[in-house]
């Protein structure tokens, strides 16, 4: 989501924009569905319109009651975690009714920053990425994509 989109959504509830990078990823999802090859020029072009948007917008996640961000371990015995991300108010909406199923705590809205995120990154070993809209799109980026 844009920034100024956001900054009038808190200012009068009354406009949500959608995400360019959602809406790139609904693409690279099209694109990847009809074809064979993950190589093809054009997941090519998506792929890299996605890392360029990435820059350019912010992001919703989650904090619990310690104001510690929700992290998903990449298996039980693994340290390593991804963090969830929302494209957009609609997406963190609907994620955080379906991933506060899945712990106690009461979990509220964090804004992040293509840079904040970096932060992380280089603060912390154990830190693998991010998951986009990780109950309707589910992508991923790696340490390597951001």
């Amino acid at each position: 989501m844009k920034l100024e989109d956001y900054e009038t959504y808190k200012k009068d509830k009354t406009k949500s924009s959608k995400s360019k990078l959602k809406d790139l990823i609904n693409t690279y999802i099209e694109i990847n569905n009809k074809l064979t090859n993950e190589n093809s020029i054009e997941l090519y072009v998506v792929k890299k319109n996605i890392k360029e948007t990435y820059q350019e917008e912010i992001y919703f996640s989650l904090i619990d009651e310690g104001e510690k961000l929700v992290r998903f371990n990449v298996n039980e015995k693994s340290k390593d975690y991804f963090i969830p991300i929302f494209t957009d108010i609609e997406e963190f909406n609907e994620g955080l009714e379906k991933i506060s199923k899945l712990f106690l705590d009461k979990l509220e809205l964090k804004e992040l920053d293509p840079e904040d995120i970096r932060k992380i990154a280089s603060g912390d070993e154990n830190f693998q990425g991010v998951i986009i809209n990780p109950h309707s799109q589910n992508f991923s980026f790696d340490l390597d994509s951001l």
